[in-house]
């Protein structure tokens, strides 16, 4: 080969792999600006509960929608970890442990870091959050502790107030609470817990497939981002909108309760104002309903609900139909939060999403 041909190709090869780089960097800047989160720490009840009913194995069983879910919404956008409260007989109060620490996101070695049989340890929730708090207290980003379990503690001590204290110290962490099982008390712990950490409370049994952890995980973990998805945009008060609520098993937008009647004519009222005043603005109705009931019903009632909304925001307010869109969630995956207890009727819901 003559030099001319000689610096031809190698002109030509050096502009390839210029470009082959610049793709990759791009690629990574770009899943970057979509990550919200960099660090999940699964805490997860190992304790004689779980043993108790075959709840164990429905814990296992979430564990692997959660690792076919993971990819399919940001692979390789996180660190995780696993640490467990319960497992060991003998270790009473203090009864947790670290099985993985927080590292690059790994199927094969997560799903292994779980033990396949478990123990009648003690149910120490208070201790295992303070642990989970250290876990990810050294960790670089935003971190979130998934906890999963039946909720009880077992050691005279609070961990509504465990949880307030972890999240005063740690301002960006967030505890999201997954309940196994339906014991009331376990309902209030960890729905408290998701509320004072700024985090969801969900019931276990309303994931039942990988799709089910895929929009939670689209919802709590993934910042929307890049061209093709529409800028969240404020109504023009620059506050949200209150959601509207729903009576026990209805999707009329009237209700019985005369205080959440007046809430919801306020919010529809307010909504219609908004999308008037700027006719660039969209609306997405989320639908919820509050887990009462198996997942399809929930589902189709949901989707009921926002329909119903949307009715009310085209007949009685004339905006368009291709200015709404309707999303139906079914059982609530993300119960809203703010200071006071989450009640059902804030579950069976439609919130407001505006979009440009």
């Amino acid at each position: 080969m003559g030099p001319f041909f000689r610096d031809r190709f190698h002109r030509a090869l050096m502009a390839f792999l210029t470009l082959i780089v610049t793709i990759m960097w791009t690629s990574s800047v770009t899943a970057d600006d979509c990550r919200r989160v960099s660090n999940i720490l699964v805490l997860f009840d190992a304790s004689g509960y779980m043993r108790e009913k075959d709840r164990y194995h429905l814990f296992l069983q979430q564990m692997g929608f959660f690792e076919k879910a993971m990819p399919v919404t940001a692979d390789g956008f996180f660190n995780v970890g696993i640490r467990h409260y319960g497992l060991k007989v003998g270790m009473g109060c203090d009864n947790t442990e670290s099985i993985l620490a927080i590292r690059p996101w790994d199927p094969e070695r997560f799903l292994n870091s779980f033990p396949r049989t478990i123990s009648y340890g003690v149910s120490a929730l208070s201790a295992g959050l303070r642990a989970a708090a250290d876990d990810v207290s050294s960790a670089q980003g935003k971190s979130i502790i998934i906890l999963i379990g039946g909720g009880i503690e077992s050691c005279k001590v609070d961990p509504i107030q465990t949880a307030e204290q972890i999240a005063l110290n740690n301002t960006d962490l967030e505890i999201h609470t997954f309940q196994i099982g339906s014991d009331p008390e376990g309902r209030f712990y960890l729905s408290g817990i998701a509320s004072k950490a700024r985090g969801t409370f969900n019931r276990g049994d309303s994931f039942q497939s990988p799709a089910a952890w895929y929009t939670w995980m689209k919802r709590c973990l993934v910042a929307p981002c890049g061209p093709a998805t529409p800028t969240p945009a404020r109504p023009p008060a620059g506050q949200a909108i209150a959601p509207v609520t729903f009576d026990y098993k209805s999707f009329s937008v009237k209700s019985q309760e005369a205080q959440a009647d007046a809430q919801n004519a306020a919010s529809l009222a307010a909504v219609a104002r908004a999308l008037h005043e700027d006719p660039t603005l969209r609306v997405v109705l989320h639908g919820y309903s509050d887990g009462k009931g198996s997942p399809e019903y929930n589902l189709k009632l949901s989707q009921q609900r926002s329909e119903a909304v949307a009715r009310i925001l085209m007949k009685t307010y004339k905006i368009p139909a291709a200015r709404i869109s309707v999303n139906a969630h079914g059982m609530s995956q993300a119960a809203l939060q703010g200071p006071g207890a989450i009640d059902d009727r804030m579950a069976r819901r439609v919130e407001f999403e505006f979009v440009r």
